[in-house]
């Protein structure tokens, strides 16, 4: 399923392992960024009305690099209603040293 969030900053930047909380019940946690690629971007460019689709396929996975959304998946599952408020809790981040 697809979901659009108004009102997190930065959504995009969330680090995996992210809880998001729903008011209703649900919680859902990051996996990760949702990368773009070329078949999106070709997709894009067909639609912008690009004249060379190859071209602007291959443009948007540098333009949308951190814009896509994220990967998540459902820790406690429900329903989601609309403009159903979210509480966000951010683990605790580092720096992996080898």
């Amino acid at each position: 399923a697809n979901l659009l969030i108004e009102g997190l900053p930065h959504l995009s930047m969330l680090p995996s392992g992210t809880l998001l909380f729903f008011r209703g019940g649900v919680t859902i946690k990051v996996d990760a960024q949702n990368g773009p690629c070329r078949i999106a971007g070709r997709s894009v460019a067909e639609n912008a009305g690009m004249a060379d689709h190859a071209a602007g396929a291959l443009l948007f996975p540098t333009a949308a690099k951190r814009l896509r959304g994220l990967v998540a998946w459902v820790e406690k599952p429900g329903r989601i209603k609309t403009g159903e408020e979210i509480s966000v809790r951010v683990p605790e981040q580092w720096i992996y040293r080898a």
